[in-house]
Formats: C-alpha cells, sequence, structure tokens
C-alpha cells in the first residue's frame, strides 16, 4: 500500500530514548499520516519503502517471521535513513481515528 499512518502510540516512555516511547514523548497521535522523513515527501511513497527509510521492522509485515528470511525474499526498498530523523506529520481532513489509544502499562487506555 501507499503511505503510512500512525496506528498504536505506547502512553509512556520506559526509558531516554525508548525506541518504543518516542512517538508519545514527541506528542504524536494515532492516525496521523508520515508527510516526509528528513525532508524527503513520503505522503505517496509505499509503506514497505517508509518502513524500510525509518528502519522499523517491527511495524512492517515483511519482517512478521523473519527478518533474515524477509529481506531474502523481498529486499529493502529503501535504505534506512541517517539519525537523527526528522520526521513531520499530516493529518486527514475530516478523518476520526478509531484505533485503540494505549495506556502507559501498553493496554488500551479509556478515551
Amino acid at each position: 500500500g501507499k503511505g503510512a499512518m500512525v496506528q498504536e502510540v505506547i502512553g509512556k516512555s520506559r526509558y531516554p530514548g525508548d525506541p518504543q516511547g518516542q512517538g508519545f514523548s514527541a506528542g504524536v497521535k494515532g492516525g496521523w499520516v508520515v508527510k516526509s522523513i528528513n525532508g524527503q515527501d513520503v505522503l505517496n511513497a509505499d509503506f514497505e519503502a517508509i518502513m524500510d527509510m525509518l528502519d522499523d521492522e517491527v511495524a512492517d509485515p515483511r519482517f512478521s517471521k523473519s527478518v533474515a528470511l524477509a529481506l531474502e525474499q523481498k529486499g529493502r526498498q529503501a535504505q534506512p535513513v541517517d539519525a537523527p530523523i526528522t520526521v513531520t506529520f499530516a493529518t486527514i481532513p475530516g478523518y476520526v481515528y478509531k484505533g485503540e489509544v494505549l495506556g502507559p502499562d501498553w493496554e488500551p487506555a479509556h478515551r
């Protein structure tokens, strides 16, 4: 598919630099879409290319069984960008995010 949308934001950062807590620390919200990565427009980029640029194997379904096997079979669509990574987001006018909001314990929080 095209583009990438934030689905779950963990409700706290467990420690400084926690990769699972960076979105929360930055105020990212579910339903936002990735607009650019390090200044490169990715609104219409392939999802896999966006995940490769972010070097995010957790959210990429190609890596659900084995990173090595997935890379061997499908390869990378983009090279990871250099750190520090700057991501800008956009919202979709009229779109209401209906996914779970995760609390500090990673369990769904009541809205």
